[in-house]
């Protein structure tokens, strides 16, 4: 047990430096890329905080917004 426990150290203290490494787009807490199936967010909490947002409308493309009440000339 002892030495597994060694063994897995060595290759997390190993693997360290090579693992790239990226901030969470709604906390901003730096995590692990790989193997994250959260990503580009740290957890399931802040993807669902961001689905959120998109939801309620928080996030908004500039532009001129088509009025919705035109229509083109030739339809009946």
């Amino acid at each position: 047990m002892l030495t597994e426990v060694r063994r897995h150290y060595r290759m997390t203290r190993k693997n360290v430096g090579t693992m790239t490494r990226s901030r969470c787009p709604a906390c901003r807490r730096e995590f692990v890329w790989q193997g994250n199936p959260h990503r580009p967010f740290c957890s399931l909490a802040c993807r669902l905080i961001d689905l959120g947002t998109w939801l309620d409308e928080g996030y908004r493309i500039e532009g001129e917004r088509p009025n919705e009440m035109e229509r083109p000339d030739d339809v009946p």
